[in-house]
């Protein structure tokens, strides 16, 4: 059972906030608004959010070296929101367009996972790499549409 929880609430319940999460960012998109105000105003939802379960999550260890790589994966998530924003701003594409492509971060994920921290010693590869070929085929059906 806990296999299941952890599959909802670590996997289909983000998946659904950040589907949400990419309407708001193509509403507000359109309305009309700078990345870089758009981004701070971003930021201050992730601090509330960081706040909030400061004081839900109880017992939780606080160290520099692992702030600094939160620090630098925000970086690098707040790079890619920018350029998300400048296709749906710059360049007018659709969000049911670009966030699927996006979603291909799936597969850096993956094979990063798989050199830095050798999961391939966790998972059924080959059930991996299927998957993978499908987001690879669907990344292509997507960006041709």
């Amino acid at each position: 059972m806990d296999g299941v929880k952890g599959v909802i609430i670590g996997g289909l319940l983000p998946a659904m906030l950040f589907g949400i999460g990419s309407i708001f960012q193509k509403a507000g998109n359109k309305i009309g608004i700078a990345q870089s105000y758009y981004l701070i105003s971003f930021a201050s939802g992730i601090i509330a959010a960081g706040v909030v379960s400061f004081f839900v999550l109880k017992n939780s260890p606080f160290s520099y070296k692992a702030a600094a790589f939160a620090i630098g994966h925000g970086l690098f998530f707040g790079a890619g929101f920018v350029m998300i924003g400048a296709g749906l701003a710059v360049f007018n594409m659709p969000i049911s367009k670009i966030v699927p492509l996006v979603n291909m971060s799936a597969l850096v994920v993956v094979a990063l996972g798989f050199v830095v921290f050798r999961e391939y010693s966790e998972v059924n590869v080959f059930n991996l790499l299927a998957g993978a070929i499908l987001i690879v085929a669907g990344g292509i059906l997507v960006g041709k549409s």
